[in-house]
């Protein structure tokens, strides 16, 4: 009985992240890739333990307009609107060596067992493009902030992103690698500083 608890244990990371593909592993995350979807997206994932309050992490992410203070990638962000629970942001987004970004999205939350789920998807509606960088062609993310151990969190992130226009492969295999795990130790950082 005991080996078959053991052998279970083992397989349901496995299972949990099944079509992932472990990449790195750093400040208390473990990082993936995913294949490549139907668009040629490439989507990552962290999962992460941090010793940070849920309701720290939380408070955080719920102020949209605030996302260009923690995460160095999102230069500008400005709510346009807001309607049932969702706000419609815009945000510009820049990296060393190409041209800006900008995508409007939806963000919103919800409940899950243990803590908030955090999601934001591009809009059907880009009114409020200024024209300056390049539209965005895909973006659609989350944030799982629950109960982890000792009192802190157990997080997970996710982001399927379609930069637009020309990219040179070597920056998106950064953005999928290092850069996605700046970004995440960017709110980690921005989380401890502020306790």
């Amino acid at each position: 009985m005991k080996i078959l608890l053991v052998l279970a244990l083992m397989v349901l990371p496995n299972v949990a992240l099944a079509g992932w593909t472990q990449t790195a592993e750093t400040n208390g995350c473990v990082f993936f890739k995913a294949e490549a979807d139907a668009e040629g997206v490439q989507a990552v994932r962290a999962v992460c333990d941090w010793d940070v309050a849920p309701k720290d992490l939380q408070r955080l992410l719920a102020k949209h307009a605030d996302h260009d203070l923690y995460f160095s990638s999102v230069s500008h962000c400005d709510v346009l609107g807001s309607a049932n629970g969702v706000d419609r942001a815009w945000q510009r987004h820049e990296a060393a060596g190409i041209t800006a970004r900008e995508v409007v999205v939806d963000m919103w939350s919800e409940p899950i067992p243990g803590g908030l789920r955090f999601n934001w998807k591009k809009s059907a509606n880009q009114t409020g493009l200024t024209g300056d960088g390049v539209e965005v062609v895909k973006d659609t993310g989350k944030w799982e902030v629950t109960e982890g151990k000792n009192g802190g969190s157990h997080v997970v992130y996710e982001l399927a992103y379609g930069p637009g226009g020309m990219v040179p492969s070597f920056v998106v295999r950064w953005f999928q690698g290092a850069g996605t795990q700046a970004l995440v130790g960017e709110l980690l950082a921005y989380a401890r500083r502020g306790r």
